[in-house]
């Protein structure tokens, strides 16, 4: 098997990973006299391959970005043979990665690109050049937000299907490209259901959807850009006008039972809620009892148009052969219609027998989303 990352010493080997998660920026050189604006269309599902250079160490340390967009479709013929650590010591730099192959999901793009040269054959243009200033922008991480430079102009067209990741604070993140790094067997045609084999974190979503019209997404001189845990690469869309969040009363009423014990000094309720905003749903809440007297926990309510979850922090009292929760609740998250949902403070109570198996909630108060 050929070497992908060449020249790495157990400490840059960390490079390489944050390299791959911050390549796949074709079309997007941040400047240079070199650099001029190029359009190139027909490159939905085009397949293409990245060298991606380091050079120096941090704090001055910068990645070049070569691709082969616009140029040739990464033959395997010319790709497979390259050695990352042979490339290294012919270019003089620190490390090289070997990114791909990559598919790029845009119908056309245009940006600031760079000069073309040829290594063992395959042509492939600058287009990007990545300062990394601390040993901290090398540190990869999936689901984790990097902010970049670079200025491009993608399009899709009307009726074309796009994969999406809907983060619970509303931030949507759509996707650039795919990656057959590490899974060769990835196709476009696998991508709608590619959200069964994520590993997604708590309350993130993903979605495909068919565009009603056509979509332009610009970066104009810095991109916010995130990788799923397969390499997929994303870029977050700007929030829409008029999106901002709205006040929404909060009136909820439930009906739980406690279902286990998740840890030592915890109990999970599981039941069922009805009432504003959400209407008929499912709730499950998990609690941790701390100082004498009080718990703090978790809860997760799912409805129909989505999910809403957050946390919680309760007094009790015990009398009468019943358990009282009196306290407040905050929602931190959500998806679907209540993604980005926010909430501090809502007056919360849970009434429940000893033995946990009739436990009546309640919710009230504001929240945004």
């Amino acid at each position: 098997m050929r070497n992908r990352i060449g020249r790495a010493t157990a400490r840059s080997a960390s490079v390489a990973v944050v390299a791959i998660a911050t390549a796949t920026l074709a079309l997007t050189i941040t400047g240079g006299a070199s650099a001029k604006v190029r359009g190139i269309s027909g490159i939905h599902d085009a397949r293409y391959c990245e060298i991606l250079e380091l050079r120096g160490t941090p704090p001055k340390a910068k990645i070049v970005v070569w691709n082969t967009l616009g140029l040739n479709d990464c033959p395997p013929r010319k790709w497979d043979p390259l050695d990352a650590s042979e490339l290294a010591t012919e270019l003089g730099a620190t490390l090289v990665v070997l990114n791909g192959p990559r598919h790029f999901l845009m119908d056309a793009a245009s940006g600031r690109t760079g000069r073309v040269e040829s290594f063992h054959g395959l042509r492939m243009r600058r287009v990007a050049a990545i300062p990394i200033s601390s040993p901290a922008e090398l540190v990869r991480a999936a689901y984790t937000e990097r902010t970049i430079s670079r200025t491009n102009v993608w399009r899709w067209k009307r009726g074309r299907k796009v994969f999406e990741l809907l983060a619970p604070d509303g931030a949507n993140y759509l996707m650039q490209s795919y990656s057959q790094e590490l899974d060769p067997s990835l196709t476009i045609r696998r991508l709608k259901r590619l959200g069964k084999r994520l590993d997604l974190p708590k309350g993130w979503r993903y979605r495909a959807r068919t565009l009603r019209r056509g979509l332009t997404l610009k970066a104009r001189g810095e991109a916010t850009i995130i990788q799923d845990d397969l390499q997929n690469t994303y870029q977050r869309l700007p929030r829409r006008k008029g999106t901002g969040r709205e006040s929404h009363r909060v009136d909820l009423e439930g009906i739980t039972r406690t279902t286990g014990a998740p840890g030592p000094g915890m109990l999970e309720d599981q039941g069922t809620v009805t009432g504003r905003p959400f209407g008929p749903g499912t709730v499950d809440i998990i609690v941790t009892f701390g100082a004498p007297g009080s718990v703090t926990g978790t809860f997760e309510i799912d409805a129909t148009k989505g999910s809403a979850f957050g946390t919680l922090r309760m007094d009790y009292t015990i009398a009468a052969g019943e358990i009282e929760f009196t306290g407040t609740a905050s929602f931190t998250g959500g998806t679907g219609k209540y993604r980005g949902i926010r909430g501090k403070d809502l007056a919360a109570t849970d009434r429940n027998t000893l033995d946990g198996q009739n436990g009546r909630l309640t919710l009230k108060g504001r929240a945004r989303y």
